[in-house]
């Protein structure tokens, strides 16, 4: 996962250099009620510093004050447009309805993705992933994380989904694109056309971001937008945001492409090894050899410090560049827990399986 890391470096010292285009822009957005300040989040995109685009905001029951904010944005800026989903809709997922509904109604072909819950850090942001847009690169990846918090289980969380688009970015980065972040990637309307749509993946509830992009998305199609200034952050009000997230990306995982997913695996599998042998080294030498001879268990630990040394570096000199609160020490902690956290999923998955599918309605 260093790869991010270095490329932020290309760029700062010029060996990466692109020409930006400005295409014209339409902006998806499903708004479903929350807590968030939908005027506020709203106003910020349609604020942007960007010649030509349109707000396309797609509504799933929204509460009267979020829809009363809509109306008098709609007054204020002849870019935005608004339609809802039916509530009557069954057996489908209503977010890859909503998205269907707005990308059907968007009248630019460079289509542009983010959610409500989402912070946008300048008026800078159309500008920074649009003009990723050439005609060769019609999908851009774009970097997301949530706010790194001082409490510890939310600081967990934030490393968590941290580690995750990184992965995702890792990957797109070496030419094997796998997954994308619904809260920040760009394509054009053309992929949507082909794929007819969500149609793969009609009967899932979820994958309208990471699984359309595993199957559009290749080393020659795909670009990458990670600075500072063109990310979103979101903020962990609770702790079901995560595990929603969580939930939603462990019942997709089973249909990534299997390269990148077996390479993430075995990278988690061989953190756990680093552990095993360094216990298991050390239950020797206290116990089976006469002299307590501490050789083994010194050169097992040694490894293992180098390894979460570096790892720890070019972590927190990424998120450093990203402008991103750091990880410190607690990476090591983090990724001592992580293998187990990820197990729990898995058997939550397995046993609530069922709940991903379409034909168990859930109105979310």
């Amino acid at each position: 996962m260093a790869k991010p890391y270095y490329y932020m470096q290309s760029e700062i010292s010029g060996e990466i250099q692109y020409h930006r285009s400005q295409p014209p822009v339409s902006i998806i957005i499903c708004i479903k009620s929350s807590n968030n300040d939908l005027y506020q989040f709203l106003s910020n995109i349609l604020d942007q510093d960007y010649p030509e685009f349109e707000v396309i905001a797609v509504t799933d029951g929204i509460s009267d004050e979020d829809e009363e904010a809509l109306i008098r944005l709609k007054n204020l800026y002849p870019n935005l447009y608004s339609t809802h989903v039916p509530d009557d809709t069954r057996n489908v997922s209503r977010k890859k309805l909503a998205l269907t509904l707005g990308i059907k109604a968007a009248k630019y072909d460079k289509l542009l993705f983010t959610e409500p819950d989402c912070m946008i850090r300048t008026n800078h942001w159309i500008s920074l992933i649009a003009g990723q847009f050439s005609d060769k690169k019609t999908i851009v990846l774009g970097f997301s994380a949530f706010e790194n918090a001082r409490n510890i289980f939310y600081k967990y969380m934030a490393y968590d989904y941290f580690v995750s688009n990184l992965q995702m970015i890792s990957s797109a980065l070496f030419n094997h694109p796998y997954a994308g972040n619904g809260r920040n990637m760009a394509y054009s309307k053309e992929h949507f056309i082909e794929q007819k749509g969500f149609v793969k993946h009609r009967t899932l509830q979820h994958g309208e971001d990471d699984l359309f992009i595993n199957d559009i998305a290749t080393g020659e199609n795909t670009a990458i937008e990670l600075s500072a200034q063109s990310i979103t952050i979101t903020e962990i009000n609770d702790s079901n945001d995560w595990k929603q997230w969580k939930a939603d990306r462990m019942s997709t995982q089973r249909f990534y492409k299997r390269g990148p997913v077996a390479f993430y695996r075995l990278e988690a599998f061989l953190h756990t090894v680093f552990y095993m042998v360094f216990v298991v080294c050390l239950i020797y030498s206290l116990l089976f050899t006469p002299q307590k001879n501490f050789v083994l268990p010194g050169i097992a630990l040694f490894c293992l410090v180098g390894q979460l040394l570096s790892q720890g570096f070019i972590m927190n000199r990424t998120a450093e560049r990203l402008q991103l609160g750091k990880f410190l020490l607690t990476i090591v902690l983090f990724d001592l827990f992580q293998p187990f956290i990820d197990l729990y999923f898995f058997a939550y998955q397995v046993l609530k399986g069922k709940e991903n599918y379409t034909y168990h309605y859930e109105k979310r």
